[in-house]
């Protein structure tokens, strides 16, 4: 469980970077507190090892139901080879549990495929710090985006987005491709997500594997 409690922290980091989250704090017993401070997302308890540590949801629980802010104030993520009995738990310790799947994945970098986008389409890349961006327009509307976090050797995707009216084009694949070739170039070896159900089929076609169910909860 090591490997993966290490993986959930390194994907809890450039997570952050992603969304501009600053203040994490690492209580040094298995729970990461992020003070998001979205209206909807005031606080977010990232849980590591919650399987073999299951008292670690127990204190997160208590930490999202204590954050104040109101309904959905306080956030819990876990990864978990034991799904439902994560979800019973967090029910049971009066969370409402997000009743989409997700999923952690991971690949080397090296290991997916480089793709190009269709002619009618184009494609923009920025680098804003330790932040890669990128778009695919069409006349000069964005229809796909995405953005991968450097951290290190890591490189954390986020935000992997096509319009419904353009799916299935190979944007999204386009934009990953463009996103790990400058990550790679920035000196990440390793990608890290969390994917929707919507995500996995396509990040499964690049090479992307299942290392953990995650289980995402709220405060009522």
């Amino acid at each position: 469980m090591r490997d993966r409690e290490e993986l959930v922290r390194r994907w809890q980091a450039g997570w952050s970077v992603s969304r501009g989250w600053t203040t994490v704090e690492d209580d040094n017993d298995g729970i990461l507190t992020v003070r998001a401070g979205e209206e909807n997302r005031a606080m977010e308890y990232v849980v590591l090892d919650a399987d073999d540590k299951p008292e670690r949801v127990e204190r997160a629980a208590e930490l999202a139901l204590a954050a104040g802010g109101g309904r959905g104030a306080g956030w819990i993520t876990l990864a978990t080879d034991d799904k439902e009995a994560r979800i019973e738990q967090l029910e049971d310790l009066g969370l409402e549990v997000q009743q989409d799947q997700d999923w952690l994945m991971t690949i080397q970098l090296s290991e997916q495929p480089a793709l190009k986008l269709h002619e009618r389409y184009a494609l923009h890349t920025e680098l804003e710090s330790d932040l890669i961006i990128t778009r695919a327009t069409l006349h000069g509307g964005v229809v796909s985006s995405g953005r991968m976090a450097v951290v290190g050797e890591d490189a954390v995707a986020d935000r992997i987005e096509t319009d419904p009216a353009h799916r299935r084009r190979g944007l999204g694949s386009a934009v990953m491709a463009s996103l790990v070739e400058t990550a790679a170039a920035q000196g990440a070896k390793r990608g890290i997500l969390i994917a929707s159900i919507d995500g996995l089929r396509l990040y499964r076609s690049l090479g992307w594997k299942v290392v953990a169910d995650i289980v995402i909860a709220r405060s009522r």
